[in-house]
């Protein structure tokens, strides 16, 4: 019986001593996080962390080319970041619909020229016809005119009449085929004209066809890597089955030496960057190495994003200090942290003893009451305040005090 009452004195005693000892650890420790509640004076260089993705400020564009036939399908297409040589083919967009027209667009413009042929020469036939009259009546009009031209005291009256009369006759026949040659001339003018231009218009077609079937193969115009366009609507990479349109941009061919960080800055955070900004960047794919670099644009308007419309963005545009054309791809995804201009002896206040949430923000006092201020730019820890002074000791929201 004395022993238990021994060993449960002995417990009691080892279980105050842990307690006394947690409490004591967690006190110093609050103590410890709350001396740090204190406004001060220092230099503060805010940052704003943006993600965004490489892209190439120049590229060649492969579009789609202007052809008879306003919708085309992608037959086939390169994958995405493949390398290729200058004239390899990139894309084959369907050239169905000008192969199927084709002969048939040959046998229209062979029957059009064998019609062309023929009506050359049988227009040449019947003119030869018409000058052959033309040239008998212009004979009869002269046989007429000497015969008419007898001296009346060598006939009678009644056959210098007959004379005179076939004299006109004669006149008139001539007249009329003359007139019949001119309109045959002219007729004949019309209709090769009109069959010439059939001809004409067959062979444009054949030349059209041809260009298409040959332009739908969209070949690289030096040594680069493909990037395969996006789908105008479905946010995602063209692939093979996709339509097509015309002047749409199908692939492309980046320039690897003008690599940028295309960034976007959503609309909460307007105004909080300015072009001239310095910027670390951080590629995912090699998180160990930072690039600098600095903002050069930021877009005038905030856009809906197309996958994200409720969300809306300022697109950045951030270039780099220095390229490595070897590892960089467009495409790959970046973190970008903007560097704002520092801040010398501002008045700094602890995130942690600010209610942000009120209006206007308020700073909590150690005493256990709180104060207005007015607040400047922020980082991740502090904020420039006014209306507190340097010294003041502060409590976080969560109740600990300094």
């Amino acid at each position: 019986m004395l022993v238990r009452k021994v060993v449960s004195v002995l417990f009691l005693l080892t279980l105050s001593s842990v307690l006394t000892a947690c409490f004591g650890v967690r006190a110093e420790g609050e103590r410890a996080s709350s001396a740090n509640l204190v406004v001060r004076r220092g230099p503060l260089r805010p940052r704003l962390m943006l993600t965004g993705e490489l892209a190439a400020a120049r590229s060649d564009a492969l579009i789609v080319p202007r052809t008879p036939s306003w919708q085309l399908q992608v037959r086939w297409i390169a994958e995405d970041g493949t390398p290729v040589r200058a004239g390899e083919k990139v894309v084959e967009l369907d050239n169905s619909t000008f192969t199927s027209d084709l002969e048939e667009k040959k046998l229209s413009a062979s029957q059009a020229a064998n019609e062309l042929a023929r009506k050359e020469a049988e227009t040449r036939t019947q003119a030869a016809e018409k000058e052959f009259q033309v040239q008998q009546k212009r004979s009869e009009l002269e046989k007429a005119r000497v015969a008419a031209a007898v001296p009346a005291e060598l006939m009678s009256l009644r056959e210098r009449q007959e004379r005179q009369l076939a004299l006109r006759r004669a006149e008139v026949d001539l007249a009329k085929a003359e007139e019949e040659l001119a309109a045959h001339r002219k007729a004949s003018a019309a209709d090769i004209a009109v069959q010439r231009i059939s001809l004409e218009k067959s062979r444009r077609e054949i030349r059209q066809a041809e260009s298409a079937i040959e332009a739908v193969t969209l070949r690289a115009p030096r040594d680069g890597i493909v990037v395969v366009g996006e789908h105008p609507w479905e946010g995602r990479k063209l692939r093979e089955g996709d339509s097509a349109w015309v002047g749409m941009v199908a692939a492309s061919l980046p320039d690897l030496s003008s690599m940028i960080v295309e960034a976007d800055l959503s609309d909460v955070d307007d105004g909080r960057i300015a072009p001239g900004m310095e910027a670390l960047c951080v590629l995912d794919t090699y998180p160990s190495e930072t690039f600098r670099g600095r903002v050069v644009d930021i877009s005038a308007v905030a856009q809906e994003g197309a996958r994200r419309p409720l969300l809306r963005s300022f697109a950045v545009k951030i270039r780099l200090d220095r390229v490595d054309p070897r590892r960089m791809r467009p495409g790959m995804s970046v973190r970008a942290e903007v560097l704002s201009p520092e801040i010398r002896e501002a008045l700094l206040a602890p995130r942690a003893a600010l209610d942000l949430s009120a209006d206007p923000p308020r700073a909590l006092l150690a005493d256990g009451g709180s104060t207005p201020v007015r607040l400047g730019p922020c980082s991740a820890a502090e904020c420039v305040v006014e209306g507190l002074k340097e010294g003041t000791r502060l409590r976080s929201r969560d109740g600990g005090r300094g």
